[in-house]
């Protein structure tokens, strides 16, 4: 552009000089020949006219110059302000997008973890629950056993299967009621629920009944 520029006011200046060295030849032309003093006079004059019309051209060029320095470089500084803020403005709007993706992944990751949670505690509820029913039905099943097995024991004993013996178990502890003849049967009978497989304890409500004893 400085190069552009100086060229321009090159080509000015002489055409200014061509205009006056012609304007110069014109005018010597036009004189006699006694009046080549004055035409000398004429021509330093001119050429002293194009000096300074050279000079004051130069100088407007200059300030043209300056001036359209002085644009280019506001307009440059516009443009860099602008850019400046456009960056910063993307900048703050991609932090804040990357905080709304953290803050969703983070919400997302809490859900997630509360789901977890949420499902272990509920097969953990059904594990108990199931294990309770199994052994509920598994005491179940080996209180019947054992009353069943006590049952047998009674009635299988030559002292006591004459008497009226009603056997029921709970979880383990097996309780007798009815009639016997004797006390020592009583105790004989309390043996023999006992010594059977998976007792933990025996309870008795037996009672010696006259009429049995009577009738042995």
């Amino acid at each position: 552009m400085k190069t552009t520029s100086e060229t321009k006011q090159k080509m000015i200046a002489k055409r200014v000089l061509v205009m006056s060295c012609l304007s110069a030849v014109l005018g010597l032309t036009g004189c006699p020949d006694g009046s080549s003093e004055k035409a000398g006079q004429r021509m330093d004059r001119a050429a002293d006219n194009a000096e300074k019309t050279i000079e004051q051209s130069s100088k407007t060029a200059s300030k043209q110059l300056e001036g359209l320095k002085d644009t280019v470089e506001q307009k440059a500084e516009q443009a860099k302000d602008s850019i400046d803020q456009s960056t910063e403005s993307a900048k703050e709007a991609l932090e804040k997008s990357e905080d709304k993706v953290e803050q969703n992944a983070e919400q997302v990751e809490k859900k997630v973890e509360q789901i977890k949670e949420n499902v272990e505690k509920k097969l953990d509820d059904i594990k108990d629950s199931t294990t309770e029913k199994s052994e509920t039905a598994g005491e179940y099943i080996d209180d019947s056993v054992i009353t069943t097995k006590v049952k047998a024991a009674i009635l299988g004993s030559s002292w006591l299967s004459a008497s009226h013996i009603d056997v029921t178990t709970n979880k383990g502890i097996v309780v007798l009621s009815g009639t016997v003849d004797t006390e020592q049967n009583i105790a004989r009978a309390i043996e023999v629920a006992r010594s059977q497989e998976n007792v933990k304890a025996v309870e008795t409500n037996l009672i010696v009944s006259v009429a049995e004893s009577s009738k042995k």
